[in-house]
């Protein structure tokens, strides 16, 4: 397994779709209409927080037969659930740390020789020498030998 590298300026591209104009102005309007709709809820959502009444908070509250203190409430719970997650997942971490210590998570493989892969016998030696001199190899058939076939 090779090490992660940077890719090479000819490797990037954008991966382009085929798509119609209506599909792709339907999709837009979707997209808009959402993004309005998560616009709309947040500036509800501040404005009936810190008790500013505008047009929207009063038809949105009388809609749902509430008042800026049951919506402040509700922002405060939401706060005081999310705190309480925060704390315990942070005292699990803090445990793990002071239990397990630091732990050094992944390392990486030496790097495997041809006499190693010859030694498997998962494959002949012209196929593993195609592989490591060629930088792409297309195969008609499978080149990997069926352990089965071993066993029997």
């Amino acid at each position: 397994m090779a090490q992660p590298r940077p890719r090479h300026e000819e490797e990037n591209f954008l991966i382009t779709g085929n798509r119609s104009w209506f599909r792709a102005c339907i999709d837009l309007l979707f997209t808009l209409f959402f993004w309005g709709y998560s616009l709309v809820v947040v500036i509800f959502f501040l404005s009936a927080t810190f008790g500013f009444n505008n047009g929207l908070t009063r038809i949105v509250n009388a809609s749902f037969n509430t008042i800026n203190s049951d919506i402040r409430n509700l922002v405060i719970l939401g706060l005081a659930i999310f705190i309480v997650f925060y704390v315990i997942l942070y005292m699990n971490r803090l445990y793990n740390k002071k239990r397990f210590g630091n732990l050094k998570r992944r390392s990486y493989p030496t790097a495997v020789s041809i006499s190693e892969l010859e030694a498997l016998g998962l494959m002949d030696n012209e196929t593993i020498a195609q592989l490591q001199r060629e930088d792409y190899v297309v195969f008609e058939k499978n080149p990997i030998i069926p352990l089965s076939s071993e066993k029997q």
